[in-house]
């Protein structure tokens, strides 16, 4: 008895750990649809990894003898190529994203394709003969036609490919080509295609066998038709109850608002604190414009929030800490930090680090400046992962300094101008689309691209793309609470503020306790699913900021979750050391 009282929390929570993932192995050997649901920091990654580690061990004779394949589809491009760096160049385990899945499982039925565009207008270019057309392809993500071929938008692919699985002939092909699909952030994905999958293989208890691997509560991207939680009596339920991010006290705080889902916290040392600080010291005029009302004003909020970052890093955390600030009002931020011209063309494109250009920018140019400009030799083999070094010569070395003093110039002038630089220095390699996109700027300027057109887009200061970088970067003090999904740090101040009607924690947060009424289920959900996401981030310390009034039943909901002691104004926070952490 004594030697079980004096394991650690590491070795408990490790312990269920393990239990879980045999549990995991064995359902996936019996041939059964599963669900792992894994609240925050209880290591979805590593199960779904240990997946694939078994199936490769496993299973490789079986699907390359039939020449079959599993999929693993994850939600963002960054996810894959993370999953892809594992398996060897010959794997038969194919990850991607939904869209890039569903083209490659529809495109060879080109006349099928065909046939059902021509029955529909909204799958159609609003301009130029589709009569003319003879093949569609799916490349750029956006809808054009050229030379007889239509080029297909992102939705498109998933519409067309919801449209083939009502086919049983293409149902039957399909299962045969695919017996296993893992589905990563399965929670995030597209409703309509996961309900066909229900529907037609998990409910009949034939074609693929699936594994989801996600948390229902972690779905915040409602508009973008994520399905949320997926039950059916043949999909079996395995929930992962370890945390192994945070701290004891942040873990009985998420207990605390999902009790269903309890977790153990693996973590030995430290207690880890939550504290609530308010506003309800200011006295002054708080605000009255539309989806502001009643915060505070946009300067005193900025200085607070300043302040109070500052008062944290040097009283109550060490230098070797990250800290945090969660803002649910990106747009705000924008327009203070200086993209929001970019943010109003990309938008979720920003926030999950997925537009081309961004990313290109942000994981080669400006690395490869910063490399120049440091003189980092290191930085820019790295970045460009050649297999040797870039500069060897004297003529090498002229050509650089030349790339990196037009570099310096155009980063203050256009996209285009930047783009045009690195396209004519030869020394950087371009991936295809931004190369066919930048062509597009002069033949064909008006191309839609996002909500505006290309030419619009990279004539937008290469300044604003700069500005993103910096907010996007994990070194960042800031970000937005949508931002936040799947990342963790030291420490986090959840700001709980104004700014997007959609959002409103003071209201709905309570309801977590208190119920809330059926009409008002969806922005519950919404609401609820963000709360809870910023909460969970943190591993040693959670600051509530609330910047808006405190009604009753918010205020209860606080003092429900951290105690009387812990929920302060800022004045009191900001004027004593409180408490030695």
């Amino acid at each position: 008895m004594t030697e079980v009282n004096e394991r650690t929390n590491y070795q408990k929570a490790k312990e269920e750990a393990d239990k879980i993932e045999a549990q995991i192995i064995s359902v996936l050997q019996q041939g059964k649809n599963f669900r792992v649901e894994a609240g925050a920091g209880s290591g979805k990654t590593y199960s779904l990894n240990k997946v694939i580690e078994w199936i490769q061990d496993n299973k490789w004779n079986e699907y390359r003898r039939k020449n079959q394949n599993v999929v693993c589809i994850t939600y963002t491009n960054a996810a894959v190529d993370v999953i892809a760096d594992r398996l060897s160049s010959d794997s038969f385990i194919l990850p991607s994203t939904i869209h890039s899945f569903a083209w490659n499982a529809i495109k060879q039925y080109q006349s099928f394709l065909l046939k059902i565009i021509s029955e529909n207008e909204d799958l159609q270019p609003r301009e130029g003969d589709f009569s003319k057309i003879e093949q569609v392809q799916y490349t750029l993500g956006h809808r054009y036609q050229e030379n007889g071929v239509l080029y297909l938008f992102h939705e498109d692919v998933i519409t067309l490919f919801s449209v083939l699985l009502d086919n049983v002939k293409f149902r039957r092909m399909f299962a045969d080509r695919f017996p296993l699909i893992l589905i990563d952030e399965y929670q995030d994905s597209f409703k309509p295609i996961m309900d066909k999958f229900i529907e037609y293989f998990i409910a009949e208890e034939t074609g693929p066998q699936f594994g989801f691997f996600g948390d229902a509560w972690q779905t915040i991207y409602q508009s973008n038709k994520a399905c949320g939680q997926i039950e059916h009596e043949n999909i079996v339920e395995i929930k992962k109850v370890s945390n192994f991010r945070s701290a004891k006290r942040i873990v009985d705080l998420l207990n605390d608002i999902r009790p269903e889902l309890p977790q153990v916290s693996a973590i030995d040392g430290f207690e880890g604190e939550v504290v609530v600080v308010t506003c309800e010291d200011y006295v002054g005029e708080r605000r009255t414009d539309r989806n502001f009302k009643g915060d505070l004003p946009a300067e005193e909020l900025k200085e607070r929030i300043r302040n109070l970052k500052e008062h944290i890093k040097t009283k109550h955390i060490s230098d070797d800490e990250s800290l945090k600030i969660l803002m649910i009002t990106h747009k705000v931020l924008a327009s203070q930090q200086g993209y929001d011209k970019l943010l109003d063309i990309i938008d979720n494109g920003l926030r999950d680090k997925e537009d081309m250009f961004l990313m290109f920018f942000m994981e080669m140019i400006e690395p490869i400046y910063r490399a120049l400009k440091e003189n980092d030799m290191q930085l820019l083999f790295d970045t460009l992962k050649l297999k040797r070094y870039p500069i060897q010569t004297k003529a090498d070395k002229e050509k650089w300094k030349e790339f990196y003093e037009h570099l310096l110039k155009v980063r203050k002038q256009k996209t285009v101008d930047v783009l045009k630089v690195v396209i004519e220095s030869g020394l950087v390699s371009v991936p295809p689309n931004i190369s066919a996109y930048y062509d597009m700027y002069f033949t064909t300027p008006d191309l839609c691209y996002c909500n505006t057109t290309i030419k619009k887009f990279l004539d937008l200061e290469y300044e604003q793309f700069l500005a993103a970088i910096d907010f996007l970067y994990p070194e960042a003090d800031f970000s937005t609470e949508h931002g936040v999904k799947g990342e963790e740090y030291d420490n986090i101040i959840f700001v709980i503020s104004k700014g997007w009607n959609q959002y409103q924690f003071e209201t709905y947060a309570p309801m977590i306790k208190n119920g809330y009424p059926q009409d008002k289920e969806t922005s519950y959900i919404r609401n609820r699913n963000l709360f809870y996401v910023c909460c969970s981030r943190p591993k040693k310390r959670l600051f509530f900021f609330i910047s808006v009034k405190l009604e009753d039943a918010f205020r209860e909901f606080l003092r429900g979750l951290v105690g009387d002691d812990n929920i302060m104004t800022y004045e009191q926070y900001m004027g004593t050391d409180w408490r030695e952490y």
